[in-house]
């Protein structure tokens, strides 16, 4: 997905200086060889301004950019909320945590894995759609990347832009 010694630089869009007044923006310029210090930032979790109100589907694949086969094909174990989900058009609110992964070894990894064969031996931790704003507005959620989505979809995360607070 990302080319040798590509660049990545972060842009701020007109919009996001419009909501950012409470924050000061940084940019930063560097290459591929240069982002893995960002992974343990990216597997922590990172504040990403979306239109919370729509699908997961519908945030990966038209907000982050992220081609809609890659997220069906090369995603495939995602958590909303600490609880494992299936369902990629669950509709998302503010706030939402959502983890997500490739192919996990073992046991663990073949349970976990979206829509799986061993999916039925987690029916009472899977995520359940609950009531709630399905409104579209601007708003945050907390997206964490792990295991091989880190280099290949940590370049797109960091150009489309993250939120951190002072300490991070």
């Amino acid at each position: 997905m990302v080319g040798p010694r590509m660049e990545h630089e972060v842009a701020v869009t007109p919009e996001a200086k419009e909501t950012a007044t409470a924050y000061e923006t940084v940019a930063l310029k560097c290459g591929d060889d240069q982002l893995a210090p960002f992974y343990s930032l990216l597997q922590g979790g990172v504040t990403v301004r979306v239109t919370v109100g729509r699908t997961l589907r519908e945030i990966l694949t038209c907000e982050l950019g992220i081609p809609a086969d890659y997220v069906t094909g090369r995603i495939t174990t995602i958590f909303l909320n600490n609880s494992p989900l299936d369902d990629l058009d669950v509709v998302i609110g503010q706030g939402a945590r959502v983890t997500l992964s490739a192919a996990m070894p073992g046991l663990v990894g073949a349970v976990m894995r979206r829509s799986g064969f061993y999916a039925a031996l987690r029916e009472g931790i899977t995520y359940a759609q609950q009531g709630g704003d399905t409104r579209p507005a601007t708003g945050t959620i907390t997206l964490k990347l792990f295991n091989l989505l880190l280099p290949e979809l940590g370049p797109l995360i960091l150009t489309r832009g993250i939120l951190l607070e002072h300490k991070e």
